[in-house]
């Protein structure tokens, strides 16, 4: 079982990267964080079975967001005027995916941050 599931999950894995890159970097952040936020309300709704409920995909784009998220506070902490990742998230999320191509990741991150 377990020689079919690694190349398995690494073919899912490389067209995932695939599909990634189609999107621009800003695209795939406010994407990521709408997944991240989803994940987050439904773990509120049914506890348990959000885990259930997500797709691989789905889990590694909302895990990009969380990773820039914590990656940017990392560095830039006392800059941020947003106490919470969550909330920041919150805000990216809420970002029209058309403004996304005039917009770079790092604007997207300020913003949110509220600098």
């Amino acid at each position: 079982m377990k020689s079919i599931a690694l190349p398995l999950i690494s073919l899912l894995l490389c067209m995932l990267a695939q599909s990634a890159q189609a999107a621009s970097d800003s695209e795939r952040l406010i994407q990521g964080c709408r997944e991240l936020v989803s994940i987050y309300a439904k773990r509120g709704h049914m506890r348990l079975a959000a885990g259930l409920t997500t797709s691989v995909s789905e889990a590694l784009r909302a895990g990009y967001c969380r990773g820039v998220l914590d990656e940017f506070r990392r560095n830039r902490w006392e800059a941020c005027a947003v106490q919470d990742w969550f909330e920041q998230a919150q805000k990216i999320a809420s970002e029209p995916m058309d403004t996304a191509p005039q917009t770079t990741t790092a604007e997207l991150l300020e913003q949110s941050c509220e600098i």
